[in-house]
């Protein structure tokens, strides 16, 4: 078993906190999506509902596999919260490039 080192314990609150930016982000664009200031799709609040189950399974899948391996507790948490970040700048740039609900006069 893989120790675990200041630099580890650095890197796995980084990927956490980067986690915690990238949903708060997705967050805001699909409130102001349900709040109509937001360009969103229609079904974007299901969008939300259904990503949720996959992207959970690949990050336990992940977490899995580096435990299997032997790492250290902070490379198991890194490879657990990767791929939901990876999901949630994925939403994120989506949802930017949309961008804000243009009304007609």
């Amino acid at each position: 078993m893989r120790f675990v080192t200041p630099f580890d314990a650095w890197r796995a609150g980084l990927d956490l906190a980067r986690l915690g930016i990238e949903a708060q982000g997705v967050i805001w664009l699909r409130g102001l999506g349900a709040a109509g200031a937001w360009n969103t799709p229609f079904d974007e609040g299901w969008r939300a509902m259904r990503e949720k189950p996959g992207a959970f399974a690949e990050a336990l899948g992940r977490a899995t596999e580096a435990a299997i391996r032997g790492q250290g507790a902070a490379q198991v948490v890194s490879a657990a919260v990767d791929p939901l970040a990876r999901h949630a700048r994925d939403n994120r740039t989506r949802l930017e490039e949309r961008g804000r609900r243009r009304w007609q006069a």
